[in-house]
């Protein structure tokens, strides 16, 4: 087993990971690539790939304080929010060519109205979603596909919707045999390294990033497994995309194996279709077939099926689940979290955290109390 020997396509990928404005972003952009902004993992993403432009997930890592935008949002609103429009209002975002929001929560899909405001802005679709009728979402894809071709004056024919979708398949099969490698006793990449892995996937376009991906698997499975993890943990959260936040989670030999998150298994674990009308097939994927994501309306048995399923597959000692101070959808997850866990006799953290984490000193002292607990479990 190499002990974190350092690969540089590994280095490559966390880095992209961990930047929104990484160097691979900014190059294709200084090419003349086109880049679309969007902020829930459930924006079909082949829709504007098959209008030429890379889907490039918005957030406010980057983020140094919210003072501009607390002019814009109410105290409540979470630090999600104000760190990404943040970010906008400080012109870090303006590379963007477009982008699409969505009625992920009240928080977030304030920014759209925020960003209207703004002369010259690049947002120019806001879409929903109801879990009542497939014919309304059906409705909605439409709406986006013809606003993303007037935006960009384009024609996104199903020819471009089936390439597109081929594409981001790629992506998938390569992610799935990421996650295949990290469930055996030895696994090949720390809890930090595989998040950011993942969130490179929507911080990059595609075919760069499925490029960068084969390297990374090639160079993985010829130095072989890296770790073996004394305490193994499955994460779950939303807003996930803190880095710092992760490397907290990693002490006592304790690492994250996996994980339930919006840029990671649940994008990965299902592909769309290949066969038949390829619109027909997104329609399918992204109401009814991709996992269920924590907003959705009558999941709540699916998700928590799900749940522990990904703890028996990845063979987890515990889940550690975070949300954001003023998210009420995720402390809601949790407590559902909470009921069926120990039904099953998971044993569960929670942790309230801010976007930016505060607190390190309080997050660490938990997790390692928690990963003690787990170590005791094993040798009872």
């Amino acid at each position: 087993m190499n002990t974190l020997k350092q690969l540089p396509e590994l280095t490559a990928l966390v880095e992209a990971g961990k930047n929104p404005f990484n160097q691979v972003l900014m190059d294709y952009v200084d090419q003349g690539g086109k880049t679309v902004g969007f902020m829930y993992q459930d924006t079909p993403e082949e829709i504007i790939t098959a209008a030429g432009a890379a889907p490039i997930y918005l957030r406010g890592t980057a983020s140094e304080g919210t003072e501009m935008a607390e002019a814009f949002f109410r105290q409540l609103t979470c630090n999600y929010t104000k760190h990404t429009y943040n970010e906008i209002l400080d012109g870090k975002w303006d590379f963007l060519d477009g982008a699409v929001l969505y009625n992920l929560c009240d928080h977030s899909r304030r920014i759209y109205d925020n960003w209207k405001t703004i002369p010259g802005n690049p947002a120019y679709h806001f879409m929903y979603r109801s879990e009542l009728s497939k014919d309304f979402y059906r409705e909605e894809i439409n709406k986006l596909i013809k606003a993303t071709e007037e935006h960009f004056g384009v024609e996104i024919t199903k020819d471009k919707l089936a390439e597109a979708i081929k594409l981001h398949n790629e992506t998938r099969r390569l992610q799935q045999e990421i996650y295949e490698m990290q469930k055996g006793e030895e696994v090949y990449l720390t809890g930090l390294e595989l998040l950011m892995v993942m969130l490179a996937g929507v911080s990059l376009p595609r075919p760069e990033y499925n490029k960068m991906m084969k390297d990374l698997i090639a160079a993985l499975k010829a130095n072989g497994p890296r770790i073996k993890p004394k305490v193994r943990l499955l994460y779950t959260g939303g807003h996930a995309d803190n880095p710092e936040f992760f490397d907290l989670l990693q002490q006592n030999d304790a690492h994250v194996v996996s994980d339930n998150t919006g840029f990671g298994t649940r994008a990965a674990d299902v592909l769309i279709r290949e066969d038949g009308d390829p619109l027909e097939a997104i329609i399918d994927y992204y109401f009814e077939e991709k996992p269920a994501a924590t907003r959705q309306m009558g999941t709540q048995v699916e998700r928590m099926e799900r749940l522990l399923d990904l703890v028996k597959q990845y063979k987890a000692d515990g889940v550690v689940a975070s949300r954001l101070y003023m998210c009420d959808l995720w402390a809601f997850e949790h407590f559902l979290m909470r009921k069926r866990l120990h039904e099953n006799n998971v044993p569960f953290l929670e942790l309230e955290v801010d976007y930016t984490p505060e607190g390190q000193g309080q997050i660490k002292t938990r997790v390692q109390a928690f990963v003690e607990s787990l170590a005791d479990r094993q040798t009872a």
